[in-house]
């Protein structure tokens, strides 16, 4: 109040138009003051008629640059009342102020009420004191030749942003740019290399001599800026600087770089800058690609702070499950430029992984044998033929996954291919056959997939390898091997009637059962390797098939089974897809439930939402056996 210098109407609030122009009697400070119109007023809130302070806050310092109002310093740099205010205002802390006006409000009958409003006020992020805004002289750099120049490199696609809305909003950020602040009243940076003569305030100097306090030039003494440059005017030059590339060292060549990497929250204060100053300085863009991650949150999908004390310590979490499974964890189901919680659970999924690796690489390694010699693959089975298509298509997938920057998909890719089609099926299906040359290739050609996400566990098996020598990180990608399509093909066929044998025989009584089959080759010639995957107790060849018949396209195959059972198994079949529907029904509510997923733990939802995924599949395949019986 002290500081204010006018009272701000809205042009068309009727209430006080006729007042606009009028002037009105300052409380305490003995001063008149004018009551002046402007749009940025709302009439809605409060009285409609807002005190204006140019001094003391940023809204009304450009209030009174547009009306050229007189700009009152009332709070000085110590924290304390100015020699601008009333006598008996001087000298107390801006809180001792603040109850003194207070007070002499009341006693004067000043005080009319008072109301509650909620606001944002800034707080120093280390003592938490409030942060009363300053009048100063600054430094600053004009902006609007530097972000003309920017704006046509980044409209003409010279730099690819990754979330590519990135663009969209840099371009919007550009549109509104000011001229940028360079000085801060810190002690440590990046000194300003100007000096001001002691003898004439006006007259300033350029110098590097920023080591020292004071230079003579042409006869007087000139004192060195105090002030420091914001971190982000010599971070903005980090390409150029970082390469030598104005001096054109050794490193030179890698200007512009091909990528830039960070946070999605630095696409303003930072690679807007590395533009603007790239540019400025070397008529190149810094960089070809920008890619923008988003934040690791806490389990609960909360910013992680110290001062909340939910800080995820990443050296905890590698000690306890290995710095590959963490890496995993990170990457899973992550997006560019997203915001995502924490989750151990796919950590530990990474952590699963791993061993799964281990593992493989064990029964491999075991079944090769120290004599092997390294040699191209040479498929001999429609499950050799299988993975090798397989394996190929992974190597694909992932290079063009990683060429549009999407990670986590890679890592979906490499996870289900040597998890789900290796070691649940290829591993499986080798245990009936002996060709160690496919096998070193499956497991060479699996760690090269996986290196680029678990680094550690794939490098440390790659040198238990007898049949290879050096390092897994100097291989070279994976080269596409030779197949049949048709032998894959039929591999697959073979997999579908395994997995359905496998889901209808655990629900039936009396342990391993025997599959019958009538006129399918592709049966009879798998015979044996269809009773160890499907767990069965034979396979058998009958010319009056019973029993219940599987759903499976184009194959001629059932369970044995006598009536009563087939009866029994249809009932649970029904009562199981009832009670099914009845928990798809109830993940469905919860998911649609906007409070559910808004504040229950992100683990939680996710937890949910893959629970539905699975009963649905699940309805799906009950409805199936009903169908078939």
């Amino acid at each position: 109040m002290l500081g204010d210098v006018a009272v701000a109407v809205h042009p068309e609030d009727k209430r006080y138009k006729a007042l606009i122009g009028k002037k009105v009697f300052l409380p305490l400070s003995n001063r008149e003051i004018p009551i002046i119109a402007d749009d940025t007023v709302d009439p809605e809130f409060g009285t409609g008629a807002v005190k204006i302070t140019p001094a003391h806050d940023q809204n009304d310092f450009e209030m009174g640059e547009r009306h050229n109002l007189e700009f009152i310093q009332v709070i000085g740099f110590d924290g304390r009342i100015t020699e601008a205010v009333p006598k008996a205002y001087q000298g107390p802390t801006v809180d001792e102020a603040r109850a003194k006006v207070l007070e002499d409000l009341e006693a004067n009958s000043f005080r009319r009420g008072e109301d509650d409003h909620e606001h944002s006020v800034g707080h120093c992020y280390k003592c938490g004191t409030v942060i009363q805004p300053l009048m100063k002289d600054q430094w600053f750099l004009s902006m609007r030749p530097l972000v003309e120049k920017a704006k046509k490199v980044i409209e003409a696609g010279d730099i690819q942003f990754t979330p590519s809305n990135s663009k969209r909003v840099l371009l919007q950020y550009l549109d509104n740019l000011r001229d940028w602040n360079l000085s801060r009243q810190i002690p440590w940076g990046i000194p300003i290399p100007a000096f001001q003569n002691i003898d004439n305030p006006d007259d300033w100097i350029f110098d590097s001599r920023v080591d020292r306090e004071t230079i003579e030039v042409g006869g007087y003494t000139y004192k060195r800026e105090e002030d420091t440059f914001d971190t982000w005017f010599s971070s903005g030059q980090w390409p150029f600087i970082t390469t030598d590339y104005l001096e054109g060292g050794e490193l030179s060549k890698f200007y512009p770089t091909d990528m830039m990497e960070t946070g999605h929250d630095l696409l303003d204060r930072w690679v807007a800058r590395m533009i603007m100053l790239g540019l400025y300085m070397t008529d190149k863009v810094p960089f070809k690609n920008v890619y923008m991650h988003g934040m690791v949150l806490d389990e609960h999908g909360q910013k992680m702070s110290k001062s909340k004390g939910n800080v995820i310590n990443p050296m905890d979490i590698i000690n306890k499950y290995g710095s590959d499974a963490f890496r995993l964890g990170i990457i899973a189901s992550r997006s560019a430029g997203q915001n995502q919680a924490f989750s151990t659970t796919k950590v530990v999924a990474g952590r699963n992984f791993a061993n799964k690796l281990w593992n493989i690489a064990r029964f491999i390694e075991d079944r090769v044998g120290e004599k092997f010699k390294n040699r191209a693959p040479e498929p001999q089975t429609i499950a050799d033929h299988w993975i090798i298509r397989e394996l190929n298509t992974a190597s694909e997938e992932i290079d063009r996954l990683l060429s549009d920057y999407r990670f986590a998909e890679a890592t979906e890719v490499v996870y289900h291919t040597i998890w789900d089609n290796v070691a649940d099926w290829y591993v499986e299906a080798s245990k009936r056959q002996n060709n160690p040359g496919m096998l070193a290739w499956v497991l060479e050609t699996s760690l090269k997939l996986a290196h680029l996400f678990a680094p550690f566990v794939t490098e440390t098996i790659w040198e238990t390898l007898q049949w290879d020598e050096g390092l897994l990180i100097n291989e070279t990608w994976p080269e596409p091997a030779q197949f049949h399509d048709i032998a894959a093909a039929e591999f697959e066929q073979l997999q579908k009637l395994v997995g359905e044998a496998r889901f209808v025989a655990k629900e039936l009584p009396g342990g391993r059962q025997t599959l019958l089959y009538e006129h399918d080759s592709l049966i009879g010639d798998n015979s044996e390797l269809i009773t160890h995957l499907a767990k069965l107790k034979e396979v058998k060849y009958v010319e009056q098939p019973r029993g219940l018949r599987l759903a499976v396209v184009n194959r001629e195959a059932w369970l044995e089974a006598d009536e009563k059972t087939l009866y029994e198994h249809q009932t649970r079949l029904e009562v199981r897809l009832a009670e099914t529907r009845t928990f798809i029904e109830t993940l469905e509510k919860r998911l649609i439930n906007e409070s559910y997923v808004k504040n229950a733990p992100a683990k939680v939802v996710e937890e949910t939402r893959s629970q539905l995924i699975e009963q649905k599949e699940l309805e799906t395949r009950l409805e199936r056996e009903l169908e078939a019986l």
